[in-house]
């Protein structure tokens, strides 16, 4: 196994310089950042800017994927049902129903970003808001801005998921995480950050924490194509990975060029998770507000992979 060094301020080690395609995309970060490489449950290479695999960074976006597979883990369990309207679970927070509104649809449809709804995290700082409850409460009264049933990648869904986790569940979010997902797969996992305007409005759509080590033994736990413990069952592995309304987006995962993962972006942090065609993860966390999209992230680790299958 290499293990590459750290990159710190002043100074390249020499495993770290013969790592240049990881050292490609972390030259794509600023600020606090690391690149990480884990196949099989073990690093294979890292690189890093004042951080290794171990620093705990922002998850912005790719909280979602946690969201989801609590979500889904609640369904194999049958405390949910997914084809249930998401009012079914949150009666106290929907106003009464009519056909076209928010909590008629389906639990799928939050799931799988196609319920119309825009994303409305900002309206709701700007409103004064200061949870995600109050955030998923004022979600939950407007209405969709678009074609229920396309795709329309929206905050609103996850954090009324949040909300749906904890009324379920009757755990805290991050109680719950810990339970189902973290403490099975025997890390420490991260925590909710509550500490900004942002992030205290956000739940589990946006506002993790965590280490690209425990989020790579996430996302192989939701690999169906690898060895290991598994957060569900293979019948709900397939679910999570079946199209239901978009190719592009599937129950918590983004499929993009050919693979699948996620992607995130929030104030000034930028992250990306790619799992490649071999089962290896490539993680990118970062905390410094570049590049202007965590997309470029995504497609420099897909093209690491897409390299290394070549090879």
């Amino acid at each position: 196994m290499c293990v590459c060094g750290v990159l710190v301020q002043g100074g390249v080690s020499a495993h770290a310089e013969a790592d240049s395609e990881l050292g490609a995309v972390l030259s794509l970060t600023s600020g606090r950042s690391v690149v990480v490489e884990v196949k099989n449950g073990k690093v294979q290479s890292e690189v890093g800017r004042n951080a290794d695999s171990s620093t705990y960074f922002s998850l912005a976006s790719v909280s979602k994927t946690l969201t989801a597979t609590l979500v889904l883990k609640l369904a194999e369990q049958k405390k949910i049902n997914l084809e249930s309207s998401i009012e079914t679970y949150l009666p106290e927070i929907f106003p009464p129903s009519t056909t076209d509104a928010l909590g008629v649809q389906p639990v799928w449809a939050f799931l799988n970003h196609a319920t119309g709804m825009a994303s409305h995290n900002f309206k709701a700082v700007s409103a004064g808001k200061t949870s995600y409850q109050e955030y998923a409460e004022l979600a939950a009264t407007l209405t969709p801005s678009s074609q229920v049933g396309k795709y329309l990648y929206s905050n609103d869904n996850y954090v009324l998921l949040t909300l749906l986790i904890e009324k379920v569940t009757k755990l805290k979010f991050e109680s719950a995480a810990w339970r189902m997902v973290w403490q099975p797969l025997g890390v420490p996992g991260g925590y909710l950050n509550t500490t900004t305007h942002a992030t205290q409005v956000l739940g589990g759509s946006g506002a993790w924490m965590s280490s690209a080590r425990d989020i790579a033994v996430l996302f192989n736990a939701l690999n169906p194509q690898t060895p290991g413990k598994k957060i569900l069952s293979a019948p709900w592995l397939q679910k999570m990975h079946e199209v239901r309304y978009s190719s592009e987006y599937r129950n918590g995962l983004r499929y993009l060029k050919g693979r699948w993962g996620h992607t995130g972006s929030l104030s000034r942090a930028r992250t990306a998770v790619v799992v490649g065609n071999g089962g290896t993860i490539y993680v990118v966390l970062s905390q410094g507000a570049t590049p202007e999209s965590s997309d470029k992230l995504f497609n420099g680790l897909a093209a690491i992979d897409s390299r290394r299958k070549e090879k």
